[in-house]
């Protein structure tokens, strides 16, 4: 999929004309859907076609759940699976909409071997599309849903046999109270980044929108935190869980289109944080590869802490006390690029970065991608010398800002 993907979980129905609103995707910043699920003995096949016109012509592209595609048909054996999958790829296989169907979420270890076996057989019979499955995060004890305790092997696994066109997985540990879920977060970030990187597929991340269990309900400062700490780590695409509130039941609140079928803050806020994303830095991470990632301040998850011994940036500040994440990019051509997202949820600071550069060139990388040579008009308060340049940039809660740095001519 081109681009940088943003997309959500969906579990409502076929059945539910309001399920299949595609303008209220578009207008909360989608460029990723995933469908209601279809059941070709309850639903409407003409009503789903044109929702994937829809999709198509807003430039959605879509993950189908067809009850024929699910790991739950299976159970038949091969062949029952293979001529059901056949129907669905029929019905919708040939529009231009759909990117692939949905094969599994978190497999668990009695599924792991045929869930690996449906994706083959995805590619077997329809080359062209992706099938999905979204694996489990890494946490205490997960070898009692996965069966294995080894996870970098266990990734490894699954990629080998499942042939998958992406790496997916979920974490929602970051919105545990305070920062007590921050480790697992950052740690499954850097090992899901690290299996990407061995068997050279994009990433994909499931974040949280909706409050549940002790999940508190993401705000808008929440949402953007996660969704650029996530870009800072490598993904490639992004997730959310989930957008249409499930018939009401535990503690599950606040989701982006709730119980009565209307746009919740939630909506809004995500609306926002994902248009801006996808106008500001997005465009161009998607055409970079990410080189190094570095903590300022505090080192969660195993990333390193900053040191400025390489790579573009020598020096990196938070001069209000919050922490701070540099990565550093190359693009095709090799040319650097550099990330600063501030790693707090709830406070701003102003950020001081040192580039590293002979006779240097800064530009950043803003609004619809745009590139503003900032050594062509330095600002006050920031420095150029020889060999470096300073500059200062405010961010809010999670911002990020994109720098491209190169040496000048002699």
């Amino acid at each position: 999929m081109d681009g940088f993907p943003i997309g959500f979980w969906n579990y409502a129905l076929a059945n539910r004309p309001e399920a299949m609103r595609v303008r209220d995707w578009v207008d909360a910043g989608m460029t990723l859907a995933s469908s209601p699920t279809f059941d070709p003995a309850r639903d409407d096949k003409a009503a789903f076609i044109e929702m994937l016109d829809r999709c198509a012509e807003a430039g959605v592209r879509v993950i189908v759940w067809d009850e024929r595609s699910l790991w739950p048909a299976f159970k038949n054996g091969e062949d029952a699976y293979r001529a059901g999958f056949a129907e669905a790829l029929a019905d919708f296989g040939s529009h231009p909409a759909v990117l692939g169907f949905k094969v599994l979420d978190e497999p668990q270890a009695a599924q792991f071997d045929s869930a690996c076996r449906i994706c083959r057989i995805h590619k077997e019979m329809a080359p062209r599309l992706s099938p999905f499955v979204n694996l489990v995060p890494w946490l205490e004890g997960i070898e009692g849903w996965t069966g294995r305790a080894d996870w970098p092997a266990y990734l490894d696994e699954f990629v080998d046999a499942a042939c998958p066109d992406m790496l997916s997985f979920d974490v929602y540990s970051q919105m545990n109270p305070g920062t007590e879920g921050w480790d697992m977060y950052f740690r499954n970030l850097r090992d899901y980044r690290a299996a990407a990187d061995r068997h050279k597929i994009p990433l994909w991340v499931t974040l949280l929108s909706v409050g549940h269990f002790r999940y508190r309900c993401p705000r808008e400062d929440d949402l953007r935190w996660q969704l650029n700490t996530a870009a800072a780590h490598g993904a490639n695409g992004v997730m959310w869980f989930f957008f249409y509130m499930r018939q009401p039941h535990d503690n599950f609140r606040v989701a982006p289109i709730d119980e009565h079928w209307e746009r919740t803050e939630t909506f809004e806020w995500l609306s926002r944080v994902n248009r801006t994303f996808l106008k500001g830095p997005a465009e161009t991470l998607a055409k970079l590869t990410l080189r190094h990632v570095a903590h300022v301040g505090r080192a969660w998850g195993g990333w390193p802490l900053f040191d400025g011994q390489d790579g573009r940036v020598s020096q990196a500040k938070s001069l209000h006390g919050t922490d701070l994440i540099v990565s550093q990019f190359t693009d095709a051509q090799g040319a650097d690029y550099v990330a600063v997202v501030n790693n707090s949820q709830t406070d701003s600071t102003e950020a001081q970065i040192r580039f590293r550069a002979r006779r240097p060139r800064v530009w950043h990388v803003g609004w619809l991608g745009q590139q503003t040579p900032l050594h062509e008009n330095v600002a006050e308060r920031w420095m150029l010398g020889v060999d470096y340049m300073v500059v200062r940039h405010w961010l809010a809660p999670g911002q990020m800002e994109l720098f491209k740095v190169a040496d000048g001519e002699n």
